[in-house]
């Protein structure tokens, strides 16, 4: 499939069939969304080989999604992209025990382009990896990490008043001279970790930040214990220790880790795929509101398929339902709805980046946007982020859904391809199913893997934030 550039006025110039001026009847409309429509379009979209932004697989999901939207166009652009040979080979070495780990299971590569063909070095513990002197924690001080391979654990500890990335941590041990790193979550998470449904397991993780990146893996905390036996420590114990005091308890692990691992990078072409329904209020049909999802995921690496069910071929298929039911039902919304799927979200946000650049609508009437991402799993309730969208509206939407007593609204989300919008000055809301979501960004994200009734849920409040904010007076 070609993917070409397309124009503003390609889009805003689209003629729709006749429509309805009719007041909304919200209860009539909600009730057209189906089920059985959202996991049709769960299961045909994880299969399409991971849907890889710059690969067949991404360009046939980009095809599925234009014949489902309204007067659907493309926005393309140039992805650098990732892929990883099979198999991906790593063994540890922890005092008497040697122990071949497994891909997917216990450990995933880091998608960096960083081969390995023969790595193998002895492991130093780093704590969370962050060298800051100035700012009371240096986990680096006393320890020689030259020709090693360090392990740190994601995010900091609640005492450490900085703020530091996983491209600082890998800067920074590639500055002291390692030759690769292992990442791992420790399993004492954050209130906000848990609350946007992150587990403890290893998961793929794009790494595009550094330049001249070290080779990398995601590894389960069972296996980062066991590399940590020896000293003796563990993740738990490390966790628990930083909470009562910042300081350093780096150190040699004991442990040796081997590692074989081939990755490529691929240029090629990604598109945004979007879709326009005009509004209807003479004065406010120039404005427009964003319904977005990316649909993009990792696609097939070290021989395994991640189909991305629930991250976010579940947020892309509310957004294609949203728009059927809209499209069946005929009514015009006050503003106009644009509908977006996003390439690009897992390498960076590159296609909402993209969009905010080269705007198909202008920005300055864009009243705000509407992010659905991770929406199939989870305990049943709906976390929603808001930035410079009242609540009251929020939870209005909610009460006309039904869905009062599932929604838990909360401020700004720093993730997700809502945060160009927002940084550009447009109110944002971020849609997420609350609770844990174990299968996240892994091969195990599967269509059965995801719960219908939550997404249905999600589907149902999305419809009915999008007509509240569309709606909304000038």
């Amino acid at each position: 499939m070609r993917l070409p550039v397309i124009v503003s006025c390609v889009l805003l110039a689209a003629v729709t069939p006749a429509l309805s001026d009719e007041p909304i009847n919200f209860p009539r409309i909600a009730a057209q969304l189906s089920r059985a429509q959202l996991m049709e379009s769960v299961g045909a979209l994880a299969g399409f080989d991971g849907r890889q932004s710059g690969t067949p697989g991404g360009e046939a999901a980009a095809a599925y999604i234009v014949r489902r939207l309204p007067k659907a166009v493309l926005q393309s652009f140039p992805v650098n992209t990732v892929t990883i040979d099979a198999p991906v080979q790593v063994e540890i070495l922890s005092g008497a025990q040697s122990r071949s780990l497994r891909n997917g299971i216990d450990f995933l590569p880091i998608l960096s382009g960083a081969s390995a063909p023969g790595l193998s070095g002895s492991v130093v513990f780093v704590g969370y990896g962050i060298s800051d002197a100035a700012g009371g924690l240096d986990e680096y001080r006393n320890v020689s990490v030259t020709g090693k391979i360090v392990l740190f654990l994601r995010g900091q500890p609640k005492a450490y008043s900085g703020r530091i990335s996983h491209a600082d941590k890998e800067r920074t041990a590639r500055a002291k001279g390692a030759v690769g790193y292992l990442a791992v979550t420790g399993p004492v998470l954050t209130p906000y970790e848990q609350r946007r449904g992150m587990s403890t397991e290893p998961m793929a993780f794009y790494d595009g930040q550094t330049e001249a990146p070290l080779p990398g893996l995601w590894i389960t905390p069972a296996a980062a214990d066991l590399l940590l036996e020896p000293m003796p420590l563990t993740l738990e114990s490390f966790q628990h220790d930083m909470e009562g005091s910042v300081g350093s308890r780096s150190g040699e692990t004991g442990s040796r880790l081997t590692l074989a691992m081939e990755q490529h990078h691929v240029t090629g072409m990604a598109a945004n795929v979007l879709g326009f329904w005009p509004g209807s209020d003479p004065e406010l049909h120039n404005e427009t509101v964003l319904l977005g999802a990316h649909y993009d995921h990792f696609g097939i690496q070290g021989g395994m398929v991640f189909p991305g069910a629930d991250d976010n071929a579940s947020g892309t298929a509310v957004i294609l339902e949203v728009a059927r039911v809209l499209r069946a039902s005929g009514i015009r919304t006050k503003r106009s709805i644009l509908f977006i799927a996003f390439a690009g979200e897992e390498q960076g946000l590159l296609g909402s980046k993209f969009y905010t650049m080269h705007p198909l609508a202008p920005l300055h009437l864009t009243r705000s946007m509407i992010n659905v991402d991770h929406a199939g799993a989870g305990d049943g309730k709906i976390t929603v982020g808001l930035s410079r969208i009242e609540k009251s509206q929020a939870q209005t939407a909610a009460e006309r859904a039904g869905l009062s007593d599932q929604i838990e609204l909360f401020g700004f989300f720093p993730g997700g391809d809502h945060v160009p919008f927002s940084e550009a000055g447009v109110s944002t809301a971020a849609i997420v199913s609350s609770g844990t979501h174990p299968d996240f960004h892994r091969p195990s994200d599967t269509p059965d893997r995801v719960d219908p009734e939550i997404l249905l849920s999600i589907a149902r409040y999305t419809l009915s934030l999008l007509l509240t904010l569309a709606n909304a007076g000038p």
